[in-house]
């Protein structure tokens, strides 16, 4: 297996690193504006969910473990759901062209 040298650049991560979901060369492919609006999405998750653990535990609580057992109740399960089935449904109308969508 070839190995490239420190300064070579892989042309694939080249042309990738830049582009945004709106980009016209995105805009082209329903799929790829997707899955990268999507990414933003998931980091932008990640890195609140980091940054909210990191606070909760700078002030003595362990977060993550109390997030690991917790059990929501009826009315979080309920949000919970509500929220699932909008975010599922925008997915979902993400895929269609403007026409297709009701």
């Amino acid at each position: 297996m070839a190995t490239r040298a420190a300064n070579d650049t892989d042309p694939i991560e080249t042309q990738f690193a830049t582009l945004l979901p709106h980009d016209a060369a995105v805009r082209a492919d329903g799929v790829a504006q997707l899955v990268l609006t999507l990414a933003q999405e998931l980091w932008a998750t990640k890195d609140r969910l980091m940054v909210l653990e990191a606070a909760l535990s700078a002030g003595g609580q362990d977060i993550s473990r109390l997030a690991d057992r917790m059990q929501p109740d009826a009315a979080l399960r309920k949000q919970l759901e509500e929220e699932r089935q909008r975010f599922v449904a925008q997915i979902v109308a993400s895929l269609c062209s403007p026409g297709d969508r009701r």
